[in-house]
């Protein structure tokens, strides 16, 4: 019975998705920023620009940076142009492409309790007879399939812009690295699950989808310090600390999972939506 009702649950779910204009224009407009856009530019630039004498000594010294980072074998034959575009392709742009399943899953997960609010259903959900735990768990579900579908696609799209511009630029593919897989692979499904995670918590906790989604937005500061903390030199993302994020993240949504599970109450979730 339970598993029934969750399973049109997370049906009806999908459903109210893909319906959502809001939702989806995010969906679509936050990967072709990050996957199109952005790698479009950059290599793009490069074909038709000098990008070596653009950067100039700033160029010089961020390459430099990196190469104290790391042992300097998988570019270090490249030149500084090269040296430019292949950092910024597998070290910068991968912290980019993180905001793509991250924004989306904060996007949907944000609207998961007060979405049923706001459409008059969540009084009727309340008083069916699934437990609150499994309510719970098929909202997870139904906001961690998008994302993760949107993140995979976008994968590929940016896989074969990357492979189809810099091929001119390196003479060959360039695109999946280390780097790459390991974030589609591993970081990418921890920072869904984590985010919808966060978000699923704050939604059952607050009465707007606006309150929801502004709260739930922090998860996005992370992604930044990764980002600054590279162009710094402070450290590399290579693949050893991308897994290793990935696990500390699976420890922190487990801990998120107990907490759901044991401190949600239907009566208090009755309260907090309803009242």
């Amino acid at each position: 019975m339970g598993t029934t009702i969750s399973k049109a649950l997370i049906k009806k779910d999908l459903k109210d998705i893909f319906r959502s204009k809001t939702l989806m224009v995010t969906m679509i407009i936050i990967p072709i920023l990050f996957s199109i856009i952005f790698p479009s530019i950059i290599l793009g630039g490069a074909l038709l620009f000098d990008a070596e004498k653009i950067a100039g000594n700033d160029g010089q010294k961020l390459i430099d940076a990196f190469l104290k980072s790391t042992t300097g074998d998988e570019f270090s034959s490249y030149n500084l142009e090269q040296q430019m575009i292949y950092v910024f392709i597998n070290f910068m742009l991968p912290n980019l492409f993180l905001l793509v399943p991250i924004i989306t899953a904060m996007t949907v997960a944000a609207n998961s309790f007060v979405g049923e609010k706001e459409n008059r259903t969540l009084e009727s959900l309340l008083f069916s007879p699934i437990s609150i735990k499994t309510l719970f768990l098929s909202k997870i579900i139904a906001s961690f399939i998008p994302p993760l579908f949107v993140s995979i696609i976008s994968f590929v799209i940016c896989g074969v812009i990357i492979n189809s511009l810099g091929y001119p630029l390196f003479g060959e593919l360039i695109f999946p690295s280390g780097n790459w897989l390991a974030l589609i692979i591993c970081l990418s499904p921890m920072v869904i699950l984590l985010t919808v995670l966060l978000n699923i918590l704050i939604s059952a906790r607050v009465k707007t989808y606006q309150e929801a989604q502004n709260i739930g937005g922090i998860i996005v500061l992370p992604v930044i310090a990764l980002m600054i903390g590279q162009v710094s030199g402070l450290f590399l993302l290579g693949v050893q600390l991308i897994i290793l994020i990935s696990v500390g993240i699976l420890i922190v949504n487990l801990v998120l999972w107990s907490i759901i599970s044991k401190h949600n109450d239907r009566y208090v979730l009755f309260e907090k939506q309803i009242h």
